[in-house]
């Protein structure tokens, strides 16, 4: 057998790949961005990885094998915070979190100032629907609070579940050059890093 081109550039695929469970982990901010819901909403999108234990740099080490593997590579350390109207008290507790888990540190109302400060993120299982109608888990980042809180230890949040909507796959649709694909959920909207 000949060797195949680019064998010796390849990165081997062993199904090995690193988990992360629900629970607590201290994070460090890379990115903040000021954005908005389709529906106008103001929302603050956090771009994190985690800082501290064994999972430490989790998120860069996903995003690498997927692009030395060839995949579309996504940031998926993500954290969506609404910052009007109800969700304001979920926001200002965010902001405490952060603000609390970096010494002498007081939010400006730069998204720019945020970068490079830690935070305590709580972690929980949340269902979603597959394109295929099948049901997947993923491990999230659902609420931040404080480093020390998260130091301390804290409750694992119940899994969030998918109601049964009765959804059904949408039949593959076709475009002019007659390939198949699917519409993209909101997941495979993430910000590219």
């Amino acid at each position: 057998m000949q060797k195949p081109e680019g064998y010796e550039s390849t990165q081997a695929f062993t199904g090995d790949f690193e988990t992360l469970e629900p629970g607590g982990y201290v994070c460090r901010i890379r990115q903040a961005t000021e954005s908005q819901t389709a529906g106008g909403s103001p929302l603050l999108i956090i771009l994190f990885d985690i800082d501290e234990g064994p999972h430490k740099g989790y998120y860069q080490r996903t995003f690498d094998r997927k692009k030395n593997g060839g995949q579309d590579a996504k940031w998926t350390g993500t954290y969506r915070q609404l910052t009007e109207g109800k969700s304001l008290p979920f926001f200002k507790g965010m902001i405490a979190g952060i603000e609390s888990s970096n010494n002498g540190y007081k939010w400006d109302w730069k998204e720019a100032s945020l970068k490079g400060k830690v935070f305590g993120g709580v972690f929980g299982e949340e269902e979603y629907r597959k394109n295929n109608g099948d049901i997947g888990v993923s491990v999230k980042c659902t609420q931040i609070r404080s480093a020390e809180a998260i130091r301390k230890g804290i409750e694992i949040p119940k899994r969030r579940t998918v109601k049964d909507d009765g959804y059904k796959p949408a039949p593959a649709e076709t475009d002019a050059t007659g390939s198949g694909f699917y519409a993209l959920n909101e997941e495979d909207s993430d910000l590219p890093f």
